[in-house]
C-alpha cells in the first residue's frame, strides 16, 4: 500500500513574507504536521532577492538602515573624562556616546569594573559643586536605588558631561537623527540644548 504524503506545500507567492511563512510553519506545528516520527522537520525554500515582494524588500532596507544607526551611534564618542589623581588613588572614567554611557571603576591597580547604560535607561543626571571639584551622580531607572557616582572630577568635566547627557536625552525623546551630523557640531549643539532643556 502506498504511503500518501500528508504535507500540504505552501504556495510560492505566501513563502516570501516572512511573517506569513513563519505563521504557517506554527499552525503546522499546532496541527502536528511534519512533526510526525520519521518525517523530520519540513523544508522551506525561500524566494530568491529578486523575486522578494516590495514590502518585503522595503522591510530589510529599513532594519539595515536602522542597524547602522545603532553602529553610529555606538562609535560616535561625544565626550570621555575621569576623575582626579590623587584625590582619586584609582581614577574612574566616563564616555558619552551616542546612545549610552559606558562608567569604568577602579578599585586597583589594572583593576576595574566598566558598566554601559542605554541612554532610554537614564532617569536623571544630577551634579553636586565645590569650588574646584564636582561629583556626578547617575541614576538607572532600573536600579533607581544603586546610582553611578563620580566624585573629585574637574568642575567643568562634570558640568559639561552632565549638559551633554540631558541633551542627548532631549534629542532621543524627540526622535532627532543625530548619526548625520558632524561630531563637533553635535557637540556643540547637544550642550546647547542640555542647559536650556533644565535650566532654572
Amino acid at each position: 500500500m502506498q504511503r500518501r504524503n500528508l504535507q500540504p506545500t505552501i504556495p510560492y507567492n505566501l513563502i516570501d513574507d516572512p511573517v506569513t511563512e513563519e505563521g504557517v510553519i506554527f499552525n503546522q506545528q499546532m496541527m502536528g504536521i511534519g512533526s510526525a516520527r520519521g518525517l523530520g522537520p519540513r523544508r522551506v525554500d525561500y524566494l530568491p532577492k529578486e523575486n522578494r515582494s516590495p514590502s518585503t524588500k522595503q522591510s530589510l532596507v529599513r532594519a539595515e538602515r536602522k542597524m547602522n544607526d545603532i553602529v553610529k551611534k555606538s562609535e560616535q564618542i561625544l565626550f570621555t573624562t575621569q576623575t582626579v589623581f590623587p584625590f582619586d588613588l584609582f581614577p574612574d572614567s566616563i564616555t558619552i556616546s551616542g546612545n549610552k554611557i559606558e562608567i569604568s571603576n577602579s578599585n586597583f591597580f589594572a583593576s576595574h569594573q566598566t558598566s554601559s547604560i542605554p541612554l532610554r535607561d537614564i532617569a536623571n543626571v544630577e551634579i553636586q559643586t565645590s569650588p574646584f571639584f564636582a561629583s556626578l551622580k547617575i541614576i538607572n531607572i532600573r536600579y533607581p536605588m544603586h546610582p553611578h557616582i563620580l566624585q573629585y572630577l574637574k568642575k567643568r568635566d562634570a558640568i559639561k558631561a552632565k549638559n551633554i547627557i540631558d541633551g542627548l536625552l532631549v534629542a532621543m525623546s524627540q526622535g532627532a537623527d543625530i548619526t548625520q551630523i558632524e561630531t563637533h557640531k553635535l557637540i556643540e549643539q547637544i550642550e546647547k540644548v542640555g542647559r536650556s532643556a533644565y535650566a532654572q
